[in-house]
Order: C-alpha cells, then sequence, then structure tokens
C-alpha cells in the first residue's frame, strides 16, 4: 500500500552532511579530490522547456515526488537492490532531469502518467537528441531504462511513480553498440608512454629549474617594486636566452615565440606525463592517481630479498566510507614520476596546506605564483581534456584507421593488465625492464595486495593469449621446435580453420587439463618442468635463463610461422657480426651457433610439409 503524501520524509530531512531536503541543492559530496563538486550535485532548480524554473510553486507537487523517488533507491532501495550510495544520487539525479524536462515538455504533472506508450515516446525522443554520432549508445539507454524501471519498483512504497515498467531495449529502440577500446591500442600506447618517459626524465629537471629561476624574478622584481610589464620583460629576457628543451624526443624546442605562454605548457605536460607513466606502468584507476599525496613511495624487501618500490594510495570503488588503502607495485619509472610531481606541486602544497600532489592554481596555465587564485587538485574530466588537448596533440601520436585516437583516463589501467598479462611482448622491447619487474611481483599474490579487479584484468589477458595459442598450435600448418612437431604430428585440427569443435576442445583443454603455456616473443613453451632446459619451477619456465638459445634446445619448445620474423632477425643479425674482422674468437663461436640455431628453426618452418604428412 503507498504511503500518504503527509507521511514521507519533508523539507528537515538532511539528506547529507551538506543539504537538507528541502533545498532546492542537494550536495551529495564535496570535496573529493579529482572530481568536481558538481559531479555529486542534484539541481532541483533547473530551467525547463517553457522557460519556468524546476522549483517554482507550478511545480511543487512533481518536484516532491521526484525528490522522494530519488532518495528512495539510497534510503529505501527496490527489493534485490543495493542502496546508492550519495555519490551516486548525483549520476541518478543528471538522468531524472533529462527524463523530468521531457516530462514537462509533453505536458505530464505527475510520474503516474508515464504509462508504457508515454515511455516508447520518451525513448523515441531520446534516441533523437541531438549528439555528435546521431544515435544513443546502449550503454546510455539503458541507464534511462534502470533508473525507470526502479521508479516502478517503488510503486508499493510511494504514491506517484511510473505507471507501466518500461520494456526491454530492443522494444524500445536502436541503439548504438558501444564501440569502446577498453585499453590503448599499441600504436598509440607505445609513442604515448616512451613520450611521458622522455619527458619525465632530463626535460623534467630542465623545466622546473628554470620554474623555479622564474619564480625568483617574479619575486625580486615585485619585492622592488617593479610593476607586471617590468616584471613580464625580465621573464621574457630569461626564457630567449635559455637553451632549447628536448621536449619531444629528437625535437629541441626554443622559447622564442610567446615564451612564457609555451613554457606554461611544459609544465602543464609534466603533470600530464606523470599521469601516463602511473597508468600505463602502475595501473592504478584515475581517481586513485589523482587522489595521491606527497611521500607515497614506500620501498619494501620481498620475500625473495628483492627490494620492491611501492606506491601507496586508497582504493575507493566499492570500498566503504572514504575507502582502504592500498600499495601498488611500482617500477623505477613510476618512482621518478612521483618525484617530479613532489617537485610540481611543492609550491602550491606550501600555500594550500594539503599534501595532493596534482594541485594547480585555478587559472589554467599559471606555472608561477602571480595571483591569489584558489588552488585546487587536478579533475579527472579536466585530466581527460588534458591528455588529447595537450601532451597528446604535443607527441604527434599517429592516426588509427585514418582518423585520431581519443585518450581517456580509464584507458591506462586496462592497457598496463594489458601489457602485464601479455606473454608474448613483441613491440614492447622498450618497456621489457618495467614490465618484467612488475609481472615477477605479480605472480606472487602477496606482492598484489587487494586491488582484486587489476589482478583478474592481468589473469583475464593471461587467459586470452593461452587460448589464442592454443589455437594457433592445434591448426598452424606448420610448426618448428622439437614440442611443435611432436603436437603437429597428434593435432586432429591441424590445417584447419576455427570452428565449434576446435573451440569446445580448447575450453575442455583448459579446464580438464592442467596445461601451462608459455608465451613469448619467438616461440611457445608447452611446460613440463621434467624436460625444461630452463631449470623451470614447478609452474613455470625460469625467466632468466629463458632464452632463445636455450629454448630452441628444448623439448617443451614449439615455434609457429608468425615466430619466424623473430629467427630471421637474428640470423641477419649474427651473419652481420661474422663479416666483422675485429671480432674474438669467442664471439665469433657464439655468432657461428646462434646461425646455426636460427637456420634449424626456420628450416623447420620452411621445410615441413603444410598437410601434416612428416614422412
Amino acid at each position: 500500500m503507498s504511503v500518504p503524501l503527509l507521511a514521507l520524509p519533508q523539507a528537515s530531512l538532511r539528506v547529507s552532511p551538506h543539504s537538507m531536503f528541502g533545498d532546492d541543492h542537494w550536495q551529495m559530496a564535496t570535496g573529493v579530490v579529482g572530481q568536481r563538486d558538481t559531479t555529486f550535485r542534484v539541481d532541483w532548480g533547473f530551467t525547463l522547456p517553457d522557460g519556468s524554473r524546476f522549483n517554482e510553486p507550478h511545480w511543487r507537487t512533481l518536484r516532491e515526488a521526484s525528490k522522494h523517488l530519488l532518495w528512495s533507491l539510497h534510503s529505501d532501495p527496490p527489493p534485490g537492490r543495493s542502496a546508492l550510495s550519495l555519490r551516486s544520487l548525483g549520476t541518478q539525479g543528471t538522468l531524472q532531469r533529462v527524463v523530468l524536462e521531457w516530462m514537462a515538455g509533453r505536458g505530464l504533472a505527475r510520474w503516474s502518467e508515464l504509462d508504457d506508450e508515454a515511455i516508447r515516446h520518451l525513448f523515441d525522443d531520446l534516441a533523437q537528441r541531438p549528439r555528435d554520432n546521431g544515435t544513443m549508445a546502449l550503454s546510455t539507454a539503458s541507464n534511462y531504462r534502470t533508473l525507470l524501471r526502479a521508479f516502478y519498483q517503488q510503486r508499493e512504497k510511494l504514491p506517484d511513480t511510473p505507471k507501466s515498467a518500461p520494456p526491454a531495449l530492443n522494444e524500445l529502440g536502436r541503439w548504438r553498440p558501444v564501440e569502446r577500446w577498453p585499453y590503448t591500442p599499441d600504436e598509440i600506447a607505445m609513442p604515448l608512454v616512451a613520450g611521458a618517459l622522455h619527458l619525465i626524465g632530463e626535460p623534467a629537471d630542465t623545466i622546473l629549474h628554470m620554474r623555479d629561476d622564474i619564480q625568483a624574478l617574479h619575486d625580486a622584481a615585485s619585492a622592488k617594486g617593479h610593476a607586471k610589464p617590468g616584471r613580464s620583460r625580465r621573464i621574457r629576457r630569461y626564457l630567449h636566452a635559455a637553451p632549447p628543451i628536448e621536449f619531444v624526443p629528437g625535437q629541441a624546442q626554443p622559447l622564442t615565440v610567446q615564451p612564457m605562454l609555451t613554457f606554461n605548457g611544459m609544465v602543464a605536460r609534466l603533470y600530464e606525463a606523470c599521469f601516463i607513466v602511473l597508468a600505463y606502468l602502475v595501473g592504478p584507476r584515475a581517481s586513485e592517481i589523482l587522489s595521491l599525496e606527497a611521500g607515497c613511495i614506500e620501498r619494501v624487501q620481498g620475500e625473495q630479498q628483492e627490494m620492491f618500490a611501492y606506491l601507496t594510495g586508497t582504493i575507493r570503488k566499492d570500498a566503504p566510507g572514504d575507502g582502504v588503502p592500498h600499495r601498488w607495485i611500482a617500477p623505477e619509472p613510476a618512482v621518478r614520476a612521483i618525484e617530479v610531481l613532489e617537485r610540481l606541486s611543492a609550491p602550491w602544497r606550501a600555500i594550500d596546506g594539503r599534501q595532493y600532489l596534482w594541485l594547480l592554481q585555478v587559472r589554467p596555465g599559471s606555472a608561477i605564483r602571480t595571483s591569489a587564485l584558489p588552488i585546487e587538485p587536478l579533475t579527472s574530466s579536466a585530466m581527460n581534456i588534458r591528455l588529447n588537448d595537450g601532451i597528446g596533440a604535443a607527441l604527434r601520436l599517429p592516426e588509427i584507421n585514418g582518423e585520431s585516437w581519443r585518450l581517456a583516463t580509464h584507458q591506462g589501467r586496462k592497457t598496463f593488465a594489458r601489457f602485464v598479462g601479455r606473454r608474448d611482448r613483441t613491440g614492447l622491447a622498450a618497456l621489457a625492464k618495467h614490465l618484467g619487474h612488475v609481472t615477477r611481483a605479480m605472480t606472487d599474490r602477496a606482492y598484489v595486495g587487494t586491488d582484486f579487479e587489476l589482478v583478474e584484468l592481468v589473469d583475464a589477458q593471461a587467459a586470452r593469449e593461452t587460448r589464442a595459442a592454443l589455437e594457433e598450435l592445434l591448426v598452424a600448418p606448420r610448426l618448428g621446435g622439437k614440442a611443435g612437431r611432436d603436437l603437429a604430428a597428434r593435432s586432429p585440427f591441424r590445417g584447419r580453420t576455427h570452428d565449434g569443435d576446435l573451440d569446445a576442445y580448447i575450453t575442455r583443454l583448459l579446464a580438464d587439463t592442467d596445461i601451462r603455456l608459455g608465451v613469448c616473443d619467438w616461440g611457445y613453451c608447452l611446460y613440463r618442468r621434467e624436460t625444461s632446459a630452463c631449470l623451470g619451477s614447478d609452474k613455470e619456465p625460469n625467466p632468466v635463463l629463458r632464452t632463445q638459445g636455450t629454448c630452441v634446445t628444448c623439448a617443451n619448445f614449439a615455434v609457429s610461422e608468425r615466430h619466424k620474423p623473430v629467427w630471421e632477425a637474428r640470423l641477419k643479425r649474427n651473419l652481420a657480426l661474422l663479416e666483422r674482422t675485429d671480432l674474438d674468437p669467442e664471439s665469433r663461436n657464439l655468432a657461428i651457433t646462434r646461425v646455426e640455431e636460427s637456420r634449424r628453426v626456420i628450416d623447420d618452418l620452411d621445410l615441413q610439409p603444410a598437410d601434416g604428412n612428416l614422412g
């Protein structure tokens, strides 16, 4: 039975530490690092299509019912649903506002007038709302439907709810599938990370030293009573005289045209470079990176006496209260990024008193203290813009399929998991050292801690690679290596294309056996400890002794056509060495051995009949 309206919460109810039920604005949360306060605000005074505002007396009945509906998702959610957090109410309030604007435009004054026909009209109009790509994403349409369904499910508790449950999405219209790359493709990620690593190196030291010099010049001129034009002239002279900065690898940039504007841009790019290094080489969420504080690097000795650096912060997603503390394994570039951030933010932290690493003066582009404008942490939405318009543009990243790639803060975490989960790291040579360190640490769950989602992302990538490798090994027309030749002779799928039988076979193989398949740049390892030439453990090959020369002699080794370029490059490289007249005998013998090994693998692939008949 519905509760009478008079018995429902009224204006005196506190809906958050910042707002009352009767307020025209509900501020559900404030001071969330990395997010603007407006993200968590519900505005009950928005403008309607007829020019009136929703907080005017004319709309009181609908407004009160709307408040009750939204608040109920937190205070008394529908059966089987978890209570929404106060922060989530802000997001739901944005969706509700769109629906309310539509209702007002259609003359609907109560939620109960939202019957099946009206809901279908609503979604017809939502599908036609102006947007860049002309259609609404499936995920967005689903969000509206979920909200209306939740409101409908409150019909036994509240006096004014939608009259009908929304139909299935496929009955409501055609929606654009979400074509979202969860990670940044290698063609973009590699130059992006390489550019960021370059920038936080020597250029960062130069830029930060110049920043401090400029601040000193500014302060000295101010102390002598010089007006702004005089201070600016001194700074311009300093910048004009400065040597060019290799801001982008191989490109020295002078500070002669709009010198202060250009320099401010360089300082801004340092923040973005640090974010990229932390996101792509450590893997926290954007919100977790942007809430980091000074002193967040911790060094610990592991169980094998190896020293590890950790990034210490807080996981907030699905965590109670203000989150739970967490440590992420940090390779040396991440340690360097934190060092740069600490130096970047030091002046702002000294003024503000907070220890956040991403503090900035409100006015964008100000690298020095020239005003009393407020200082605030950088937000995730601002970082999304800066990644594309700032460092992405500066690095002149390549296009994908003829279009510019759109960077987003969430891509770093997914790309990191993909990097770590990959065993075939062809094309990742520049990151191999850093990734190897992290990979070794993550194999021991004791080092991973409570970021379970990150572990799942890494494991999922490794599982995908294992499955793809098994498929290739089972169907490849040619295989080399001792294990490869044996498998090729026995595989019932050799030479076949992918089909349902193969898929089912691989699924059964992964479920019913303890198969351990190692993937690397130069081949596959069908790992068995007893025949391991690299003296591996019970679980996996020895990463230290696992080399091309070791693998080629191992009974566990298999190589396919896709690995042939690696062996051809090895052959070419060592043949070139043998042409040198200054090569010492030991090096010459090693080169000869490698030439023979490479030729043996290549011949194995070239000479093996494609029909599976090994003769």
